[in-house]
């Protein structure tokens, strides 16, 4: 048999070029995916800043507009029928605290009695600790940011609120270990 006459046998498949193609689209791909998230998540972060900051400049105007602290107002019912007075004493309890996104939501500087939803999850809550008036983040009452968003979060309030020394978070040291979570706390007054 003579060895010039076999042809070879063509077998289908790609080339080394065509495969490194694909896998530089998918790269390119999965790359873009993945800074995507990331974009969206800082977005996320940047929201709940601006949510700090519209709910601290609504405190400061209610101040202004009616000489007396929201929640705190002993006369909020006969400025806002159906709203619940406060004590008047110039502090914060437990129960006036419950009291001031009503407060700001009846004087018509926020959009809603329950002030906003925070579009990173989890809820926003007014609580009291040590005679100051806080806004608490968090999901179910439970911690929920990670270490690496607690740290982007208090880079977008240094921006925003242009002081990152009003954020408190729980535990109060932040960890490397990625499945330490937080709860957030931002001193409102």
């Amino acid at each position: 048999m003579d060895c010039k006459n076999i042809r070879k046998a063509s077998l289908p498949g790609f080339s080394l070029i065509e495969i490194s193609i694909v896998l530089l689209i998918i790269g390119i791909i999965a790359g873009a995916t993945l800074k995507g998230k990331d974009m969206i998540n800082t977005a996320k972060l940047k929201s709940v800043a601006t949510d700090m900051q519209v709910l601290q400049l609504a405190f400061q105007e209610y101040g202004n507009l009616y000489n007396t602290l929201p929640g705190d107002d002993k006369s909020a019912s006969a400025k806002f029928p159906g709203a619940a007075n406060g004590d008047g004493d110039g502090k914060f309890s437990e129960e006036d605290a419950g009291k001031v996104f009503s407060h700001l939501f009846r004087a018509g500087l926020i959009e809603s009695e329950t002030f906003k939803v925070p579009k990173i999850s989890g809820k926003y809550e007014l609580i009291v600790e040590n005679n100051v008036l806080k806004l608490k983040l968090s999901k179910a009452g439970a911690a929920f940011l990670t270490g690496k968003q607690i740290i982007a979060l208090i880079a977008k309030c240094h921006e925003i609120l242009g002081n990152e020394d009003i954020i408190e978070t729980d535990p109060s040291e932040l960890s490397q270990d990625a499945s330490q979570k937080y709860i957030v706390k931002v001193k409102i007054y």
